[in-house]
């Protein structure tokens, strides 16, 4: 007689596998001396690149009548006071208490479809930081050096890179003149009318692709309050790195 030692459960066969991670970048996932590198895919004009506001939200449990978190809450202008917006934590006490009559501040990301060097699949990088988003206009208007080809894909990288922690973390962006690979400009030919990121407004998912009577931001123009970078199209080729990202 054969015993079996091992518990089915555990064998190769049975193992549990997780979840494919959610397709959303954020530079905070980013530890002290880590980076990490994108390449822009869209822009404004097309609805793949963004900018609004975020707030937390609470909600009254219906059990216990106490407030409790209540997801994100995403704007495209600053929403003001909302009745819903969550209360501050006082992080100074053990059990975290919230503070009645002081809010959570607002705050403007800016959002972009990228392409992932490390993982190799479309993402929305969500970037809340004010450097990162004043270096990366910057890098945009040197347009000369950094420009989009004819489908609206970056001919460029950009590399985010941490350093620090807490109150002593900062961010850089280093841009590489990158050609486009024929790979990701026939992924993008599939994938680009399944990606809408004026979805984030409507409560709706971005991948779930612009709605038949969507008419999302208009079409070369600037929303109120929001930052507009538009891209150029190539004229001329600098010298470029040709590897397959």
């Amino acid at each position: 007689m054969t015993l079996q030692v091992l518990p089915p459960e555990l064998l190769a066969d049975n193992k549990i596998t997780t979840q494919e991670p959610q397709p959303y970048w954020k530079p905070s996932a980013l530890k002290d001396g880590e980076s990490e590198e994108f390449r822009l895919l869209g822009c404004y004009e097309t609805g793949h690149a963004i900018t609004g506001w975020q707030y937390a939200s609470e909600i009254q449990d219906p059990k216990t009548g106490d407030l409790r978190f209540n997801g994100y809450v995403v704007t495209r202008t600053h929403p003001g006071n909302p009745t819903d917006i969550a209360r501050e934590t006082d992080w100074s006490k053990p059990d975290r208490p919230k503070i009645d009559g002081s809010y959570v501040k607002p705050r403007r990301f800016l959002a972009w479809v990228a392409t992932s060097a490390a993982r190799g699949r479309l993402e929305v990088l969500f970037i809340e930081q004010k450097s990162i988003r004043d270096q990366l206009t910057e890098v945009l208007q040197e347009i000369e050096d950094y420009t989009w080809t004819e489908e609206g894909l970056a001919n460029f990288s950009i590399k985010i890179s941490r350093k620090g922690a807490g109150l002593e973390t900062s961010y850089s962006i280093l841009p590489k003149v990158r050609k486009v690979p024929e790979k990701i400009i026939k992924e993008w030919q599939t994938s680009r009318d399944s990606i809408w990121l004026p979805n984030f407004f409507e409560g709706k998912d971005p991948f779930d692709g612009r709605a038949t009577d969507e008419k999302g931001l208009p079409a070369g123009g600037q929303d109120k309050r929001g930052s507009v970078v538009a891209p150029t199209v190539a004229t001329a080729e600098p010298e470029q790195d040709n590897s397959e990202f």
